[in-house]
């Protein structure tokens, strides 16, 4: 009898929290990723333009209480070369509700502090 109680207990907590924590699908991740890099575009601008290609990578997607949460990288090229930044973000409705900058390229970091703004958060 405890046996199958532990295991009922067991499945009812593993479909809640399937529930809680579902991953993106396409559709989802294709949102998420068009709002990450406009949202990312205006946050590096502040520091270097970002004058050709853009490309985001979703890490991860999951869906909690109808928001999308993402771990990203961001790739663009400026006039100077590649740069990048990895980090968060939380998306709503097709917008960016949440993003942090956590980690900057090396170039982007240099830009960012000759511009005397701070970019990436922890």
């Amino acid at each position: 009898m405890r046996k199958s109680l532990f295991i009922a207990t067991a499945f009812a907590v593993s479909a809640l929290s399937a529930q809680a924590f579902a991953e993106c699908d396409e559709a989802q991740e294709g949102v998420a990723g068009k709002a990450v890099a406009a949202a990312a575009k205006t946050e590096v601008s502040k520091a270097v333009p970002v004058t050709g290609k853009q490309m985001v990578t979703l890490n991860t997607c999951e869906v909690r209480a109808g928001t999308t949460i993402v771990d990203y990288k961001y790739n663009f090229l400026g006039a100077d070369g590649l740069y990048w930044v990895e980090g968060s973000a939380k998306v709503a409705g097709g917008a960016v509700s949440e993003i942090k900058l956590r980690k900057l390229s090396p170039n982007l970091a240099d830009a960012s502090g000759k511009a005397g703004v701070k970019l990436a958060s922890n």
